[in-house]
């Protein structure tokens, strides 16, 4: 069983030599969300390396256990691990719907492919 999240707002970027992935229900009054975090810079402690994933607050959120992604054009499924599904209160995964144009579309995919650098998520671009 999966939670279903409803954006209006997508967000790429660079920040603090951080690249971050961000959908979320407002830009400014935002109530719910799912943030990706990875350091652009090789971090001493091993776990800082991986990615980084919020959902709402920072109290549910967790470093690495994300297993795979399937990206569309409206849709992106994010499946987890037991361990960081439960520190993020969901059961198995993470649905969250969108809608951008196929420019900003196309740089969402050129950013998640950044994200998994080092990493092993399955990601499936549909």
């Amino acid at each position: 069983m999966s939670i279903l999240l409803k954006a209006s707002f997508v967000y790429c970027g660079i920040e603090d030599e951080t690249l971050l992935i961000g959908f979320a229900d407002d830009e400014f009054e935002t109530k719910e969300y799912v943030l990706f975090q990875k350091s652009l810079c090789i971090e001493d402690i091993p776990i800082l390396n991986m990615v980084h994933i919020t959902l709402n607050s920072e109290n549910r959120s967790e470093y690495g256990g994300i297993l795979r992604i399937i990206l569309s054009r409206k849709l992106i499924s994010i499946f987890l691990s037991k361990e960081t599904a439960r520190s993020l209160g969901v059961n198995e995964s993470i649905d969250i719907e969108y809608d951008i144009d196929e420019k900003r579309y196309n740089t969402l995919i050129i950013q998640f492919n950044k994200l998994n650098v080092d990493q092993e998520i399955a990601i499936e671009i549909k």
